[in-house]
């Protein structure tokens, strides 16, 4: 999922000279740094927690952090770091030590031949998959899946109700969205290899964000990629078309840490926040954000002091 919210533009280079100012040495972008193999350690006095550029993984970000701030970890942000690609260069490098993440998707970047298509499954093949100094918690049934979506205009006028069916019709559209949907399996790649369906063009955009959305609207695109806590869709009558070659993966939220980071209390603090959320508790929380203009630390301090997690 790309998440890589519902501000999704992407700033990667801008955050990333920042992380690489404050980080544990090394470029974010090279993708050459490891993770390394340091055990988990006994006490964890500070933690950096990173975040992909779009509203709920801010979000996420904020509830991890203020959660083990609580504890009294001395804790940094690193906000809206950008793409996939980006954010786990970071992590990689010991730039930040915590990130939100989602199953399917990071287990696509991982293992690039994943098939998995059932929640459990698709959690054990990410352990298995990441690398040494990387380690997933405890996975949360909150999930936010990617959904690839047209209007109901178009989905009347070409009678689409599964991805199969823009087979026949996708020469005469232009798709648009992120620059991951464009070339991910979870996207147009899918959607060639499964579904035969190429488009007549692409329009880079954002992911799932403002900036899809109006060219949705405005049929200056015909298909995009949003995500299923996004309120837009049903409020802009959105038509999330089926997936029955299952390119689209499932999608819970898991936090992604250095194993060099992973105390005993830091892994306790998020298991347990990830046991309380919810998808219907996220999807309203993201609402208030893309919606209501709230603030990501405020919405997740107000999430935290309603759920106690002891």
């Amino acid at each position: 999922m790309l998440r890589s919210t519902l501000v999704r533009t992407a700033i990667a280079g801008v955050a990333v000279l920042g992380l690489a100012a404050c980080g544990g040495g090394g470029d974010p972008l090279s993708g050459d740094g490891d993770a390394g193999s340091s055990p988990a350690p006994d006490k964890v006095t500070s933690i950096t927690v990173g975040s992909a550029d779009f509203s709920e993984s801010q979000l996420l970000a904020e509830i991890f952090g203020q959660a083990l701030a609580a504890k009294g970890i001395e804790v940094k942000q690193e906000s809206n770091i950008g793409n996939r690609e980006t954010y786990m260069a970071a992590i990689k490098d010991g730039s930040v030590h915590l990130l939100p993440e989602y199953t399917g998707a990071a287990l696509s970047y991982f293992k690039k031949d994943a098939t998995e298509t059932e929640d459990e499954a698709a959690y054990n093949a990410l352990k298995a998959a990441l690398p040494s100094g990387l380690e997933v918690l405890d996975k949360s049934p909150a999930a936010d899946e990617d959904t690839i979506v047209v209007t109901q205009a178009t989905a009347t006028k070409y009678n689409l109700k599964s991805l199969a069916d823009l087979k026949a019709v996708s020469k005469d559209m232009v798709a648009g969205g992120s620059s991951e949907f464009k070339v991910r399996e979870a996207g147009l790649a899918g959607l060639k290899d499964k579904y035969g369906v190429e488009f007549k063009s692409y329009k880079t955009l954002d992911a799932g964000g403002p900036l899809s959305l109006k060219a949705l609207v405005d049929n200056q695109i015909q298909v995009s990629n949003f995500f299923t806590t996004q309120s837009v869709i049903k409020e802009n009558n959105l038509v999330m078309l089926e997936d029955p070659e299952n390119i689209l993966p499932p999608n819970n939220i898991v936090p992604l840490i250095r194993t060099d980071h992973k105390s005993a209390d830091v892994a306790s603090t998020l298991n347990a926040v990830s046991a309380k959320l919810t998808t219907d508790s996220l999807t309203d929380l993201v609402k208030r954000i893309d919606v209501g203009k709230e603030q990501p630390s405020a919405v997740a301090k107000d999430w935290l002091s309603k759920n106690p997690l002891s």
